[in-house]
C-alpha cells in the first residue's frame, strides 16, 4: 500500500512539474511578441519618412523589411531618395525584439535629381550596411515597441555612369511602433 501511495505521489509530481522560467522558450511564452511594426516619427518631422517590420524567426534572430523616402527641394530643383532593404538582427540575449541587437541590411537605393535647365538624372545603388540597436517592448500587455540605434551603409552605384562610385551614409534609428 505504501509503495502505491509513494508511486502515485511521484507520478503526480512528475506530471505537475513545469520548466523553470529560464528554461521556457521565449517565442512560445504567453504574451510573447514575435512581430513589430514601427515608424520613425522624429525623422518624419524633417520630411524623411521611414518604417520597419521585424519578425522573430528564432530565439536570437529576427528578419525584417525597411523602407524610407525623402525629397529635398521642389519642382525643377529636387533630389529624391528612396530605399527598401532586408534586415537581419541578432539578439545575443536570446530575447528577440528586446535588448541589444547587431544587424545587417541590404537592398536597392534609388536617387533622382532634377536641376533647373538640365535633364532628370536617376541612379540606382545597392546598399549594404550594419547597425547596433536596442529595442524595448513596454506596457501592461507588452504591445508598445520602441527602438534606437545607429550604423552606416555603403552604396555601390550600378549602371554605366557609376564608374565604380561608392558612398557611405550614416544611419540613425529612433522608431516607435506596435508589437504583436
Amino acid at each position: 500500500m505504501k509503495l502505491r501511495i509513494t508511486a502515485a505521489a511521484a507520478l503526480a509530481c512528475v506530471l505537475a512539474a513545469s520548466p523553470a522560467a529560464a528554461q521556457t522558450d521565449t517565442l512560445s511564452a504567453p504574451g510573447a511578441r514575435t512581430n513589430a511594426i514601427s515608424i520613425l516619427p522624429l525623422h518624419a518631422i524633417l520630411g524623411f519618412y521611414a518604417g520597419d517590420y521585424e519578425h522573430a524567426v528564432g530565439r536570437t534572430t529576427t528578419v525584417g523589411l525597411g523602407a524610407s523616402y525623402f525629397s529635398l527641394g521642389e519642382g525643377e530643383d529636387e533630389l529624391v531618395y528612396a530605399t527598401t532593404e532586408a534586415k537581419f538582427r541578432y539578439y545575443p540575449s536570446g530575447d528577440p525584439l528586446r535588448g541589444l541587437s547587431f544587424g545587417l541590411t541590404a537592398g536597392p537605393t534609388f536617387l533622382s535629381a532634377e536641376a533647373a535647365g538640365s535633364e532628370d538624372e536617376s541612379v540606382t545603388a545597392i546598399g549594404v550596411g550594419f547597425e547596433v540597436a536596442r529595442s524595448h517592448v513596454l506596457g501592461v500587455d507588452r504591445r508598445f515597441y520602441y527602438g534606437y540605434g545607429a550604423g552606416a551603409k555603403r552604396l555601390f552605384f550600378t549602371g554605366d555612369e557609376a564608374d565604380g562610385a561608392e558612398m557611405v551614409l550614416p544611419t540613425l534609428r529612433l522608431s516607435v511602433g506596435y508589437a504583436f
